[in-house]
């Protein structure tokens, strides 16, 4: 990886971008991925309740993105990687776990887990998936990013925090004893297989 020349403003817009194709192919590989080992079909995306931006993945791509932009070696950002994602999927789940009471995912059969909620097989694949990240989705990000105008980023995250927020009540409210049934059955067609603790 070699350094690149940008201002402030391409880097900030590159950083947007990464944010949200991050989290909406983490969302996407979620959905693939229960699919594919559990016979599930639904959407994954962490605090949300539709598949537009997956919040894990879409912190994890962008704290990425600004470490590759750095022109650090594979070997670095790998390592990094590693380090960051991992990081953040422990503080997502002890904040899912803290604010709504349930838990998306539970690691505790696998080898080498903290709490059940990172492990580190999963943290080595973190790793990789970054690599591929760097690789192969970040050229084409910054390519478009040239674009792309700040109006448009602007507009983006708007929506974005607003539905963030309206999913995150919607979902903190169906865990109430007195939350109406119909939004009970929307969180559960989104979730089916948390653990209620």
């Amino acid at each position: 990886m070699h350094t690149l020349s940008m201002t402030k403003v391409e880097s900030k817009k590159i950083l947007i971008l990464s944010f949200f194709l991050g989290g909406s192919l983490g969302g996407l590989w979620e959905t693939v991925w229960t699919f594919a080992t559990r016979g599930l079909l639904h959407w994954k995306s962490g605090v949300m309740f539709f598949p537009l931006c997956n919040p894990i993945y879409a912190l994890g791509a962008m704290l990425i993105t600004y470490y590759a932009l750095k022109g650090k070696s594979s070997l670095k950002l790998y390592i990094f990687s590693v380090l960051i994602t991992t990081c953040v999927e422990f503080i997502f789940s002890c904040c899912e776990e803290l604010v709504f009471k349930t838990v998306s995912w539970d690691y505790s059969a696998y080898f080498l887990n903290v709490g059940g909620r990172i492990n580190l097989l999963y943290s080595l694949f973190w790793g990789l998936l970054a690599l591929c990240w760097a690789k192969f989705c970040l050229p084409s990000v910054i390519k478009y990013s040239e674009r792309v105008s700040f109006k448009t980023l602007n507009i983006l995250c708007l929506t974005f925090v607003c539905l963030l927020s309206l999913s995150m009540v919607a979902r903190g409210i169906s865990n109430l004893d007195f939350s109406p049934l119909w939004l009970k059955q929307l969180v559960a067609f989104f979730y089916p297989v948390q653990l209620q603790l």
